[in-house]
């Protein structure tokens, strides 16, 4: 049995964020609640509150930062089935790490301007929180409740199960294992039709309407997913790859704003787009009459 491929084009990435979560439950006050209103504290339910200002401009660049994290680690990679990981291609290892690391600077810088302000936002809490405020509900190590980590794993490969059990059992097992390998890599590789589809049926639907209003990233989006996709192709599909080269064809020179102003240039994108739909429609098992 041969080792599987895919392990010499892709690698697991698992990306890790932790941040602070604002909310507490107020166990004082969910046991007043259930008094007053003579219920069961276990049918009353739990009440939740929040220990600062979650709108506070350093909190919420944290968060921001956070979420940009999380998206960009998606972005570049493909679902795996195990372990929260997700399948990171060769291709795109240096352009993930360049850009994982200037996310994790942006929020390292984030959570470092939040630290500072955490003692201001803890003092305007025990004001407007009022009788409600806890001490306990404050870290007193805010910064060690926030971090990233980034681990970078191999694909598991077949024959490298090995163990002391008689040799039809063992093949069986390799047997199993690929085949679930084999399962992984075709889920991985819907990922990627599913966000090109995705995409260019957004642009069919707004273009064939003459009047319907759309934002520059209708196309810019579409730019940047062409420029990963290579990236993305796992197992090198060429069908994945005319659908990109098509795609990028369709609006290399063309702008939103010329689709805006140009009725004849809209409708002919519109034509181009419903064809690449039409071609992806078939094999993804949704009519075209659906899609639009």
């Amino acid at each position: 049995m041969s080792s599987n491929p895919l392990s010499q084009c892709a690698m697991l990435a698992n990306l890790s964020v932790r941040c602070w979560g604002a909310a507490r439950t107020d166990k004082k006050i969910s046991s007043e609640v259930a008094e007053s209103h003579s219920v069961d504290a276990k049918r009353a339910g739990k009440y939740r509150k929040n220990a600062i200002n979650v709108e506070a401009p350093t909190y919420e660049a944290v968060k921001a930062a956070a979420t940009e994290l999380r998206s960009k680690h998606y972005e570049y990679t493909l679902p795996w089935s195990q372990d929260g990981a997700r399948i990171l291609t060769t291709m795109m290892f240096e352009q993930y790490s360049r850009e994982m690391r200037a996310l994790r600077g942006k929020f390292d810088l984030a959570v470092q301007a939040f630290v500072e302000d955490y003692p201001t936002l803890k003092s305007a809490a025990r004001i407007e929180l009022n009788g409600m405020y806890n001490e306990g509900d404050y870290p007193t190590d805010i910064r060690e409740k926030f971090g990233v980590e980034v681990a970078i794993l191999p694909l598991p490969e077949a024959e490298d199960f090995r163990v002391s059990l008689p040799e039809t059992a063992v093949r069986q097992i390799r047997d199993d294992i690929q085949a679930e390998l084999d399962r992984a890599a075709h889920v991985a590789m819907q990922d990627p039709y599913e966000r090109l589809y995705s995409h260019i049926t957004r642009m069919v639907q707004r273009l064939s309407d003459p009047k319907g209003v759309f934002r520059d990233t209708l196309v810019s989006g579409l730019v940047d997913l062409c420029a990963i996709l290579p990236g993305l192709n796992l197992t090198q599909d060429p069908r994945l790859d005319e659908l990109r080269q098509r795609a990028e064809q369709m609006i290399v020179h063309v702008s939103a704003q010329e689709l805006r102003d140009n009725p004849a240039v809209r409708r002919d994108v519109a034509r181009q787009a419903a064809d690449i739909q039409n071609m992806m429609s078939g094999f993804m098992g949704v009519a075209a009459s659906e899609a639009a």
